[in-house]
């Protein structure tokens, strides 16, 4: 909050190709600062799984690796961020298309901040390849992690990535580059490391000394 207060939409959009590491990271800033993570690509397997007349809609099309519509997506997203009125969110994989980007816009307001986490794609491919093996092991395999679909999800990213990052900058979001081609804790303390630069050089006397948001401190506390 020291940083990011006073946006009216207190969303954060999260930005990443498949197997970026988008859900752990924001899982752990879920779990040590209070954020509401939101992930779309979760949103609609939950509405696959449990048989919902969308999530029949949109099945076909997620095993293809292909983008649902905006509108639908919006809307689902939409509800679901009317359940944490005044929470700060973390909005995992979405918007991923100019189109989806104007609904936000729409709908939403601007959001206040992006991460963006970036790796080659070498890397992204390996590490859905080890999470279709796991998850084969474990019995929680995702219908959409197997090679072909991973090559098309991969293709589909980058068809709208630039044109969503372009509109990123055009509306002045600031735009938090992590390399996220390391470990998961190497993501983590190049956010704080931002974090604690970006403090210094915003005063921000209305908001709280006690909100851990981008604050090293609650990784002290937990003992990470």
């Amino acid at each position: 909050d020291r940083v990011l207060a006073g946006a009216p939409a207190r969303i954060v959009i999260v930005v990443g190709g498949p197997g970026s590491g988008k859900g752990i990271l924001c899982d752990r800033l879920a779990e040590e600062c209070g954020v509401v993570h939101l992930s779309s690509g979760e949103l609609l397997r939950d509405e696959v799984e449990r048989g919902t007349p969308l999530g029949n809609e949109v099945a076909e099309i997620m095993e293809r690796g292909e983008l649902v519509s905006s509108a639908v997506i919006t809307a689902l997203i939409r509800r679901r961020t009317r359940k944490f009125p005044g929470r700060r969110i973390l909005l995992d994989g979405f918007p991923r298309s100019v189109e989806n980007a104007a609904d936000f816009l729409d709908l939403m307001g601007k959001p206040e901040l992006a991460l963006h986490l970036d790796c080659d794609d070498t890397i992204l491919m390996e590490r859905i390849i080890n999470r279709q093996r796991q998850g084969e092991e474990r019995g929680t395999q995702r219908a959409d992690d197997n090679i072909d679909t991973a090559i098309q999800r991969l293709r589909t990213y980058h068809k709208y990535h630039h044109s969503t990052m372009d509109w990123l900058r055009q509306q002045q979001v600031p735009i938090v580059n992590l390399d996220c081609s390391g470990s998961p804790e190497n993501v983590w303390n190049q956010l704080l490391a931002i974090g604690r630069l970006m403090r210094p050089a915003t005063q921000l006397s209305n908001v709280s000394e006690n909100h851990p948001f981008f604050d090293d401190s609650s990784s002290r506390n937990t003992g990470t």
